[in-house]
């Protein structure tokens, strides 16, 4: 205080002149890397979003169905009172909604949800495994799509929507397939079995031309290698996303899965990327699910 007054200075002075020096003092040291440059900070949890969804028909209280919001489906419990068709309420968006692509969000990582020879889990009759066993390319493209590949099974990209041809360019590439085998089926020898059980050509029959063997064996073995080209990129995909290691073989798991048993392979695979408890499965539809179109959509509030 004595200080201060002999000086003509307002008390505390001094102190803000030392605490202003200190605050440049520390600017510096923070500049040259003696301090830590800032405080970091970790985002907080925030309340479930909600959305608004349309009632598809007037529904009583406790009815449930399903609904959509950016790919992401789950289940909506018809609040009390009913809804009339059409009205939109408010409904939590749970956190742990299924996608419709990208894979089962739910699914287990670091191992197979189940084992390669679990195709019989949902029945004899399930629409996966009559794919798998009657048209593995199809349930392939359904797995592809949820995964957002292309026909190639390539990545088709964040922004991309080429996944959602997926579907329609592998079907068309099987109808293309049988097509041309079944025309070129006329000019091929016939077969028979004699009573040993020896196969037995018709030798009074017209012999195919060289061109038709040509064409028959071409066909053949290029739509086995896309099959089985593609079947490996699919479920390599499936094991980079859910962190699966080889368990078998090696590096050549994908290669040797597909090649000795493709079909339990690409079935093992939709179980993986659907959960079936939960979503029925379909037989022609782009992901083996009920397309979008069945569900309601959701927007948020």
């Amino acid at each position: 205080k004595k200080l201060a007054d002999r000086r003509k200075l307002p008390i505390g002075t001094k102190i803000l002149s030392a605490a202003h020096s200190w605050t440049q003092e520390k600017r510096r040291n923070m500049s040259a890397g003696k301090y830590d440059t800032m405080a970091t900070a970790a985002p907080v949890a925030t309340a479930t979003p909600l959305v608004e969804v349309q009632a598809p028909a007037t529904l009583s209280a406790g009815y449930t169905f399903d609904a959509s919001y950016e790919g992401r489906v789950f289940k909506v419990e018809v609040p009390p009172g009913g809804v009339k068709e059409g009205q939109r309420f408010a409904v939590s968006l749970p956190p742990d909604a299924a996608p419709l692509v990208g894979g089962d969000a739910r699914a287990p990582k670091y191992q197979w949800k189940d084992g390669m020879c679990d195709c019989f889990r949902f029945g004899c009759f399930h629409p996966s495994l009559l794919n798998a066993c009657f048209c593995p390319q199809l349930l392939m493209a359904q797995v592809a799509t949820r995964m957002k590949l292309d026909w190639l099974g390539r990545s088709a990209g964040p922004e991309s929507e080429e996944y959602r041809n997926t579907f329609c360019k592998v079907a068309t590439l099987v109808v293309f397939y049988y097509l041309i085998r079944t025309a070129l089926a006329p000019f091929k020898p016939d077969v028979d079995f004699d009573e040993e059980g020896n196969v037995v050509e018709d030798e009074d029959g017209p012999d195919a031309p060289l061109w038709v063997q040509i064409v028959d064996n071409a066909v053949g073995t290029a739509f086995g290698l896309y099959t089985l080209i593609v079947m490996i990129k699919v479920r390599r995909s499936i094991r980079e996303k859910y962190s699966i290691q080889p368990q078998r073989c090696g590096a050549c798991e994908d290669c040797c899965a597909v090649f000795w048993c493709g079909c339990c392979t690409v079935a093992q695979m939709a179980r993986h990327t659907a959960d079936y408890n939960e979503r029925r499965a379909v037989c022609c539809s782009s992901t083996g699910l009920p397309d979008t179109p069945e569900l309601q959509p959701a927007m948020i509030v």
